[in-house]
């Protein structure tokens, strides 16, 4: 193994990989009759850039601190073409370990248009031999800034490729209020005003960060104020006004407090409980079953963590279960296809709707309005309100709590000229 310092300097300077370690990705497909050929790909450039939150964002459930202004560096993606095209990308959980990135090498050389089987001018799937680079999340990394590449190559936007639109604005719930009383030494009055002020920004919906009795205010205290936040956020904002909870898994190992949570909030209309505690089918059927009890019903959703090759599998066995109404793969991490073809595995359970998981990623924002465009299953996006200094989204319009994506080729998201003064670090270069 060597060190990703010695791997940019091995990979700029390194022969190709033999011929005969790779598939050959480029030939003729007799299906689809796709033998145009397009412009290769020549590198790969990786770096963490600086951004920001609209406000300080205070901790979760886990959070050693307050998230605040900055938060981490996001790892941004770029991929050059042999014709001088660039495309924009982004990184989600995954590690990029020195056999990834290695692998992620086979690409340099392929034409860009052979990455896909075609139907006509949208793309069906991933072709023969590309399969691990579009739905393996320890690679479907990549898949971001080729599409963006690929909407610039063909003059499209990405969701043109993959299919019709089927609605101008797409709906987006904030998701930044987090434990702000706590961060703040303040009273949960302040969860009602940053409530009121998000209202006032434009937002229709709020995902509220509960938990607390985990970490921050340990014990039952914490449970009474997750309850008297989940209410005060609700006569902040009225009743004509979507309001959902995430507790990252705060609630483990105490199914009576969750419980407890969950039946006082009932009343004043929680449109999902996310992560209330680790993924557990078996446990979340006791709880909705308890809740019945009483004539209660809060929907279930999860998913954020589930990366493996066979999400959708499991992904399936989410749908099957009857338990989760929302199911909520992240964007960055996933990638653009596998959000997609989950989403229509999922269309055929009429109780299951997708929303797409991102945090503090403008560019997974921007993909997943793409993709809600052209899905039906898909009801809200996720917004973190956060700004990565190096790219530009100016083209994207929130206009009365909708965004709207326009109609520029690929993303519609450029470089920030300057640019490399936000990069933090050492950059990966594969080429």
């Amino acid at each position: 193994m060597f060190s990703r310092r010695d791997f940019l300097k091995k990979t700029s300077l390194a022969p190709a990989v033999p011929l005969s370690a790779v598939v050959d990705f480029d030939q003729d497909d007799p299906e689809t009759g796709k033998t145009d050929a397009g412009p290769r790909i020549t590198k790969f450039t990786i770096f963490p850039a600086r951004g920001s939150f609209y406000r300080f964002i205070g901790p979760n459930s886990y959070d050693e601190k307050p998230k605040g202004i900055e938060g981490n560096p996001r790892r941004t993606l770029l991929v050059e073409l042999s014709d001088g095209t660039v495309g924009l990308g982004t990184i989600g959980y995954r590690p990029l370990t020195d056999e990834v990135l290695k692998e992620t090498k086979q690409l340099i050389g392929k034409d860009i248009l052979s990455v896909y089987r075609w139907d006509g001018d949208h793309i069906a799937n991933a072709a023969s031999g590309f399969e691990k680079f579009i739905y393996d999340a320890s690679y479907s990394w990549v898949e971001s800034a080729i599409l963006d590449a690929l909407g610039k190559v063909k003059g499209m936007p990405v969701w043109q490729l993959f299919g019709d639109s089927l609605k101008k604005g797409v709906d987006p719930y904030d998701g930044t209020l987090y434990f702000a009383e706590i961060a703040q030494n303040r009273d949960v009055s302040i969860i009602g005003e940053i409530g009121k002020q998000i209202k006032r920004d434009g937002y229709g919906a709020i995902k509220l960060k509960v938990g607390r009795s985990d970490k921050w205010l340990p014990g039952e205290a914490g449970v009474e104020r997750d309850i008297e936040a989940f209410v005060t956020l609700r006569e902040a904002v009225g009743t004509n006004f979507n309001l959902m909870t995430d507790a990252n898994n705060g609630y483990r190992d105490r199914i009576d407090w969750a419980l407890r949570f969950l039946k006082a909030c009932a009343p004043y209309d929680m449109y999902f409980i996310e992560e209330l505690i680790p993924d557990d089918t078996e446990q979340y059927l006791e709880i909705r079953e308890e809740l019945r009890k009483e004539n209660l019903h809060i929907p279930i959703a999860d998913g954020e963590s589930i990366w493996s090759p066979d999400m959708l599998d499991i992904f399936t066995e989410y749908c099957e279960a009857g338990v989760y109404s929302f199911i909520q793969p992240d964007m960055p991490t996933c990638g653009f296809t596998n959000i997609l073809r989950t989403a229509r595995m999922a269309e055929k359970y009429p109780h299951v709707k997708l929303i797409p998981h991102v945090w503090q990623s403008e560019m997974g924002l921007y993909m997943s309005a793409h993709v809600a465009k052209i899905q039906s299953n898909i009801p809200f996006i996720e917004d973190s309100r956060y700004d990565e200094h190096c790219m530009i989204g100016t083209d994207y319009v929130f206009d009365r709590g909708q965004w709207f994506v326009p109609d520029r080729p690929g993303w519609g998201v450029y470089l920030t000229p300057g640019y490399e003064e936000y990069i933090e670090g050492d950059p990966i270069v594969i080429s």
